[in-house]
Formats: C-alpha cells, sequence, structure tokens
C-alpha cells in the first residue's frame, strides 16, 4: 500500500468513527473511573508507607532491645529475619502499586487527548497529520483486511 491509500485507509476509518463518536464518548465516561482512577491504588500506597513506617521502626527498636537487653540471638535473629520479610514484602508491593498510579494516569491522559481530539472532529474529507497522530494507534494491513485501530482501543475494519 502506498502513502495515499494509507491516507484514504484513515479518513474511512475516522469518519466511521466520527459516526459511533456519541457511543464511543458516552462508554469512556461511564468506564474513566474503573480504567484510570487512582483513588484506591492511592489509599493502599497510603496504608503501605504507614506499615513501612511502622514496621522500620519495630526494626529500629528490637535493635536497640538488642543492645540493651541481652536477648536470644537465635530467637532475636528469627524475629529481627521476621520483620524484614515483611518490610520487604511491603516495599515490594509500594513500588508495584506506584508504577500502576503512573501508568493509569499516563493512559488517562492519553485518553484524555484523544477524547479531545474525537470530540473536535467531524466527518472528513482530506488526510490531517495531526489528526492521525491524535487519533491512530496502528494501522494494521493484511491480505484479509485493513484494520485501524485508535488509541482508545476501538477497531474500524475497512
Amino acid at each position: 500500500m502506498d502513502e495515499d491509500e494509507i491516507k484514504q485507509l484513515f479518513i474511512k476509518a475516522t469518519n466511521q468513527l466520527v459516526e459511533m463518536k456519541a457511543e464511543v464518548m458516552e462508554n469512556y465516561s461511564e468506564m474513566k473511573e474503573v480504567l484510570f482512577g487512582t483513588t484506591q491504588l492511592e489509599a493502599e500506597q497510603e496504608s503501605l508507607e504507614n506499615e513501612l513506617n511502622e514496621v522500620a521502626g519495630l526494626i529500629e527498636d528490637y535493635i536497640n532491645e538488642n543492645v540493651r537487653v541481652s536477648l536470644d540471638q537465635a530467637e532475636y535473629e528469627k524475629r529481627y529475619n521476621t520483620l524484614v520479610a515483611r518490610f520487604d514484602k511491603a516495599n515490594t508491593r509500594l513500588k508495584e502499586v506506584k508504577q500502576e498510579v503512573v501508568e493509569r494516569q499516563a493512559k488517562g491522559q492519553q485518553m484524555e487527548l484523544f477524547m479531545g481530539k474525537l470530540e473536535k472532529v467531524g466527518i472528513i474529507d482530506k488526510f490531517d497529520d495531526n489528526l492521525f497522530l491524535g487519533l491512530v494507534d496502528v494501522i494494521e494491513i493484511s491480505r484479509d483486511k485493513k484494520v485501524v485501530k485508535f488509541k482508545d482501543g476501538s477497531e474500524v475494519e475497512v
């Protein structure tokens, strides 16, 4: 396929998407919080940060107790390792949660940009570079079909 054919493919697919614009925007509005919301993750992040602070304090207190009082070292090491494992587990989960928050926020911003472009566009009759870059994720061309995949996840077969 040459460049002009790809441009025509984009125009056809975009016009089909525009015809479904109201439905796409309504679906996005309904699913926005589920797909890109971070409220629960942020609450978990706060809880994990509190857990880390608490466990770090327990470890520090336990080390200080071992310095002041003669504890059974086998028992001390066992409890110390349990506290460190608890700390490590919470810290690992905290890193995962923070990464998920960043990813959801980035995807949400990308979708907001997509929806902003989609909201403004009507039926088009010529290729627009900025519109193409703002709407299209990928175009897949095979012998059997041509599919334009938009950044919101919707696909249009042309």
